[in-house]
């Protein structure tokens, strides 16, 4: 009965993981090339098997194992503080002069590096296996499934270009038709999701292993994401329930369509009448885009209210994007109901 579906899905989903693919082998050709160039702790470790470098390890009463290398020929100094599973924090001392050294910080993954003037010389401190908020991966993977619900959309215009016949000989009610429908390409929707966190999550391993941080921001946040992708694939499915025809020219104008609507929506067009009346309708107009309702960002809450460009407020924007869903759902099968052959 949804066999042509599934098979879509099938697709939507190989060439995801083809994408991905082709990622991950030039994420194995980035670390291979680092490898090869040397990163710090590649630096650190040749310092510590110099022969010319004094290696003293002792335990902390706190139970950490710390290495200090001392190597006076260079006038470097690294200290190691091995904390087991909590990660490592390495400070290399560098008394050799090298100019006007700048604050710098750099975060890969769940590693950090920071470069401080000391001196003549510069201080660089690294600490691994920091831990990582899962919804930094839950943005990403919402982005794909966005995406995915984008190509899957339009299921019922689909049937409507030249297949509707057939859909009316199936021994089953347009509305079962429909939801079983919907049903297999929400299923591809959330194994885009997952796909894409188990690429994250790989292609992050080559460089350090991740230390993840699971809360109920995280949660809300997943979910967040996930129930935004199946709401804008609702969105476009009420969109274009009733086409036999140039269905792909509204999916492939969605996009630019909702960014645009939300930038009118959010920026100041003056005080003019026509910037006024732009900035009015888009403001309307976007309250019923599912887009509206997807932040990723910290949720910072000043007086009970969310705060900030991308913070959420779960207990408006959940019920929001779920009322979206179920709307759009029901009006493209009474759309997709009164379509005929």
């Amino acid at each position: 009965m949804t066999y042509v579906e599934w098979l879509r899905v099938r697709g939507a989903l190989k060439w995801t993981a083809i994408v991905f693919g082709v990622l991950f082998v030039c994420a194995v050709g980035l670390r291979i090339y680092m490898f090869s160039r040397g990163d710090i702790m590649a630096y650190v470790s040749g310092i510590e098997h110099d022969p010319r470098s004094v290696v003293t390890t002792s335990v902390l009463p706190d139970g950490t194992k710390q290495t200090v290398i001392d190597d006076k020929r260079e006038r470097t100094l690294v200290t190691i503080d091995d904390y087991g599973y909590a990660g490592t924090h390495v400070e290399i001392l560098e008394r050799s002069h090298r100019g006007n050294t700048k604050d710098k910080s750099v975060v890969f993954g769940s590693m950090q590096v920071t470069a401080l003037p000391a001196g003549d010389g510069e201080r660089i401190e690294v600490d691994t296996n920091r831990p990582e908020p899962f919804v930094f991966y839950a943005a990403l993977a919402a982005f794909t499934a966005l995406i995915v619900a984008t190509v899957l959309a339009a299921p019922l215009a689909r049937e409507n270009d030249g297949h509707l016949e057939i859909a009316l000989t199936k021994p089953v009610s347009r509305e079962r038709l429909a939801l079983s429908t919907i049903g297999v390409d929400a299923i591809g929707i959330a194994a885009s999701w997952l796909l894409t966190v188990v690429f994250l999550l790989a292609a992050g391993a080559l460089f350090q292993m991740p230390k993840l941080q699971f809360g109920p921001d995280d949660f809300i946040g997943s979910l967040l994401g996930l129930l935004g992708a199946f709401a804008w694939y609702a969105f476009l499915c009420a969109a274009t329930a009733s086409m036999k025809r140039g269905y792909g020219v509204v999916l492939g104008l969605s996009w630019p369509f909702a960014l645009l609507v939300l930038a009118l929506g959010k920026i100041d067009l003056g005080s003019q009448p026509i910037g006024l009346a732009i900035h009015t309708v888009a403001k309307t107009v976007s309250y019923v885009l599912p887009f509206t309702y997807v932040h990723f960002g910290p949720g910072v809450v000043v007086n009970g209210q969310a705060q900030g460009a991308l913070a959420f407020s779960p207990s408006f924007e959940l019920p929001v994007l779920a009322a979206l869903a179920v709307a759009y759902v029901a009006l493209a099968i009474f759309q997709w109901r009164r379509v005929e052959a």
